[in-house]
């Protein structure tokens, strides 16, 4: 499928990027794929709690293996720190007996003050090693336990805090110079354990500067210098899926139009019975054994940063020899698309193709995740005022009081009063209050949906018509 291929090289930006990468990026080992019936826990701060990268990876495997299915839980709290993990690790991580954890934590513990603009320099040089200290030992802690666990682990170097931009957010020169020097103990602390790594922050930190040459406010995180947006988690899912060696190839189907047609290559994909091939139409049966991950509108400027379609997610339809023109694709009697016959020697990417009843399947297994998202969020709101709110109340309070907590967390908010993230944490402790009677229910619901998206992930066979449009029409 070399001409396929060629049809469908990344765009230029994402090549450049790519060739940066292949000189900065470190030599790595691959990180095993998930098994079937894992449990993965994907633990970290607030750019897990609230992000959606550990979603897309989800959803990737979820389209592309169908008949590997396994859970996987949001055990990130934003705020914490990797001591703070620690402190939370049994009744928030270790509950969830994970097969496989991922690791991404540094953000918070590069502590914010110790690069304050006004601190002195000696306050500032003994704040971050205060800070490294503690990162290393709490993130060795950490490995240790789940070590004992007998689980596999996966080490992501953090994500980048952008010192770069020319932005409003007051800027912390050398916050993610510090998120360096923990990216690079990350390497040391899985030779010790032998874990797996993925680097976030060495591609980040790379397409950072590029998207900044043209444009010094550009940024790959978000207008706070921290939170990647929905096109950053994508970027972010990119490298793990990379790092897993995911197939690029959904499915490909390479025919050959003439002397009756016949099959000259498929992957992952299966024809059945006879292939018919007439001067002006084709005609073939397939169950492809993936489906196409469906993107939505809001993540495609990941897609000037990585060529996440190029290399992960391609569903080929190429013909060769067909009489020259313009030809209508039908799947299932589906109008999918018109296209001319050079363009189906090429080869031609469906996966993006939103009337294909394969992307609309897949759709419907997003929907399914949305579903379960909602309930992981109502469990990650309980968790972060249980273990970063209810459990610093002194003296300690029940949660079954709900009058009692309700006006012991007022009190304790009112301590964070005219704090950037007073509002943010009041809203939390809200939805705590509405939802911690339903905290059993939220966890049978987000297992469920995610059992719902294994049964709605099935391949079926369809049809597909490629017939010649008569000239004129």
């Amino acid at each position: 499928l070399h001409h396929i291929r060629q049809k469908m090289m990344p765009t230029c930006l994402a090549l450049l990027l790519l060739g940066l990468l292949s000189l900065s990026a470190p030599l790595q080992a691959s990180v095993p794929p998930f098994q079937q019936d894992d449990r993965v826990a994907f633990i970290g701060d607030s750019i897990t709690h609230g992000g959606r990268y550990h979603a897309d990876i989800y959803l990737y495997h979820a389209t592309r293996f169908p008949n590997h299915p396994f859970v996987a839980h949001n055990c990130g709290i934003a705020g914490d720190t990797a001591p703070g993990t620690n402190l939370r690790f049994e009744a928030d991580i270790a509950v969830h007996r994970p097969t496989v954890a991922t690791i991404m934590l540094g953000m918070n513990d590069a502590y914010a003050w110790a690069f304050d603009p006004s601190l002195a320099l000696q306050e500032k040089i003994s704040a971050q090693a205060s800070s490294y200290d503690h990162y290393t030992q709490a993130m060795d802690q950490m490995a240790t336990t789940l070590t004992e666990m007998d689980c596999r682990m996966v080490f992501i170097k953090p994500s980048i805090y952008d010192q770069t931009a020319v932005l409003d957010q007051k800027n912390l020169v050398g916050k993610n110079d510090q998120l360096g020097r923990f990216a690079e103990y990350i390497d040391e602390l899985a030779i010790k354990y032998g874990a797996s790594v993925v680097d976030f922050h060495t591609p980040m930190s790379v397409i950072n500067h590029v998207i900044q040459v043209s444009d010094p406010s550009a940024t790959i995180v978000g207008a706070d210098r921290v939170h990647p947006g929905i096109p950053g988690h994508l970027v972010m899912a990119y490298h793990f899926l990379k790092s897993q060696n995911m197939p690029p190839y959904v499915s490909a189907i390479q025919l050959d139009a003439s002397e009756g047609g016949k099959i000259l290559q498929l992957r992952n994909c299966e024809i059945h019975g006879d292939l018919v091939a007439t001067s002006n139409q084709l005609s073939f049966s397939a169950t492809e054994k993936a489906l196409p991950f469906p993107l939505s509108p809001a993540q495609l400027k990941g897609l000037d940063w990585v060529p996440f379609q190029h290399e992960l997610n391609r569903q080929v339809l190429a013909v060769d020899n067909l009489p020259r023109g313009k030809y209508e694709l039908r799947i299932d009697a589906i109008k999918v698309g018109e296209y001319s016959s050079a363009e189906l020697k090429n080869g031609i990417n469906l996966s993006a193709n939103p009337a294909t009843p394969q992307y609309q399947q897949a759709l419907q297994i997003k929907v399914l995740q949305n579903k379960q998202l909602q309930a992981t969020s109502k469990l990650r709101s309980i968790a972060l005022v249980r273990h970063s709110m209810i459990k610093k109340i002194k003296p300690a309070v029940s949660e079954k009081d709900h009058a009692a907590l309700t006006i012991a967390l007022a009190t304790h908010l009112n301590k964070s009063k005219g704090e950037p993230w007073y509002k943010y944490l009041r809203q939390q402790a809200d939805a705590y209050l509405k939802t911690i009677q339903n905290e059993d229910t939220y966890k049978q619901e987000e297992v469920q949906w995610m059992q719902k998206m294994w049964q709605q992930n099935q391949p079926s066979r369809h049809s597909w018509q490629l017939r010649k449009i008569p000239l004129g029409s």
